[in-house]
């Protein structure tokens, strides 16, 4: 049974001196390209080391663990480039990087620890079975991250072998014959933090997550790992519950779903932890000692403030009812292409979407493959209706056999094409409101286009010339601004 414990108090936002070597060290950060190509590198090792044959089990032993410390450094570094980058089209290739690089490696970690299990029960095998266990969960948790912040595909069997590393560790634990050395690693990492880690990941609405926020996130999800509440008996309070035996997690919705031999998880304190962080991190007002100091703050705010709304006691739930309909929508992806299709031009690629519900705010539709992706800006057309709408993507999710299914947030039912002037430079912008006088009105501009968003706007409408002056609101997505101003 794994409860949870007091509340650390060690402030979690310091601006202590390694926080202030890590900023600055961003500046020296891998370009994406250079992952990339690391990445791949790690990627053909792997698939040597596939084709070899397992049964010189300690040398292969030895080469998989090299590997797998190399693939964590290496994605480690990926990590903190994401926070440096912001558009999301150049973080996109590197989230579907690491979650291919950790997909590879967990298949070779179970191929490896099936070579180990064939009949064999030394100490030294002992010993490495529980280390490629340990390495696999933690392997496995990294891949869960990974899936949610990319939109998928899942791992097939990835749930299955967490199941069962963690049920074979807690038999272990139990077990006075089994008594394996400790394996070279972080001594608070073991099977249990890593498997409660990735539960913690499904719990956390990553799919939502700016990928600038992942590495703090992450550092934050690590910290909560001792105070969440995870047991084998409902408890007040549980939010979600898991099948060790291979289930997916779910969350808990009514008694009748849960499954014999289910174990229940809830944030427990991790929630009130990260209140009083954050209000300490509000309340220092100590300057920054330096502009990269005020970024790693500013992360770890939004990273606090994203935990604290989808692990609070009235987590975010839908607004409006949604309906089963059935139809065919046209969509165009990005920005610039949707500024060709409102300009009338030709030759504008149009994806074919099946409608599967609707409500007053959205929609939910399939799209026949992965090339959508959450943060994106698109139109939509019913194929029997009238006039484009515009439509963010909130959630995109695709499934093993290619089929992606989307959430859309509808933005607009009649935007145009309009051209704005900040003074300094002209920009094509797409309005979603009209112009009414005293009335707010958000505009769609492509990222860096305009200066700063504090700066007025003039925009030619109604006949005449009306001034914009800005709101304190904005949302950064797939190559675009959201900005809100009110008409004068």
């Amino acid at each position: 049974m794994i409860r949870g414990a007091s509340v650390p108090q060690e402030p979690i936002i310091a601006r202590t001196q390694a926080g202030r070597t890590t900023a600055r060290a961003g500046a020296n950060y891998a370009k994406p390209p250079e992952l990339l190509r690391e990445i791949s590198a790690l990627q053909r090792e792997l698939a040597k080391l596939s084709g070899q044959d397992a049964t010189g089990l300690e040398n292969h032993h030895r080469v998989i663990a090299s590997l797998d410390e190399i693939i964590h450094g290496c994605v480690a570094r990926v990590r903190e480039t994401l926070a440096t980058l912001d558009d999301r089209r150049d973080s996109r290739p590197l989230l579907h990087a690491a979650r291919d690089i950790f997909g590879a490696l967990l298949d070779q970690l179970e191929r490896s620890l099936n070579a180990y299990g064939a009949g064999r029960d030394g100490v030294l095998e002992r010993n490495a079975i529980a280390d490629l266990r340990l390495r696999l969960v933690r392997a496995g948790a990294e891949r869960v991250i990974w899936e949610r912040c990319s939109g998928g595909p899942p791992h097939p069997h990835l749930w299955q072998w967490l199941g069962t590393a963690f049920m074979h560790a807690a038999g272990d634990r139990s077990s006075s014959a089994a008594r394996p050395v400790p394996v070279v690693l972080p001594s608070e990492e073991s099977v249990d933090f890593h498997y409660i880690r990735a539960l913690a990941v499904c719990t956390a609405s990553l799919d939502l997550l700016a990928p600038q926020l992942l590495a703090a996130v992450d550092r934050l999800l690590r910290l909560s790992v001792p105070v969440v509440r995870f047991e084998p008996e409902v408890f007040e309070g549980a939010t979600h519950f898991v099948d060790p035996q291979g289930g997916v997690p779910r969350r808990l919705v009514g008694i009748s779903e849960i499954a014999a031999g289910a174990w229940f998880f809830s944030p427990g304190l991790a929630s009130e932890m990260f209140r009083e962080a954050r209000a300490r991190a509000v309340a220092d007002t100590q300057p920054p000692a330096s502009s990269p100091d005020v970024e790693t703050a500013t992360l770890h705010l939004r990273a606090l403030d994203h935990l604290l709304r989808h692990w609070s006691a009235a987590p975010p739930v839908r607004r409006h009812r949604r309906h089963q309909m059935t139809g065919t929508l046209a969509a165009v992806a990005g920005i610039d292409e949707l500024r060709m299709v409102f300009r009338g031009e030709q030759g504008v690629r149009r994806d074919e979407w099946q409608l599967r519900d609707l409500s007053r705010g959205g929609l939910g539709a399939v799209a026949a493959n992965g090339a959508v992706c959450a943060g994106q800006l698109v139109g939509i057309h019913p194929v029997d209706g009238q006039g484009w709408q515009l439509a963010l993507v909130r959630r995109a999710w695709t499934q093993e056999e290619g089929a992606t299914h989307l959430g859309l947030e509808v933005l607009s039912r009649k935007p145009i094409l309009a051209h704005v002037d900040d003074g300094r430079r002209p920009a094509e912008v797409l309005l979603c409101d009209p112009l009414l006088r005293g009335e707010a009105v958000r505009i769609i501009v492509p990222l860096r286009a305009l200066g700063a968003p504090t700066v007025p706007l003039f925009v030619t409408g109604n006949g005449s010339v009306q001034k914009l002056r800005p709101l304190d609101a904005s949302y950064t997505g797939d190559g675009f601004e959201l900005r809100a101003y009110q008409v004068l």
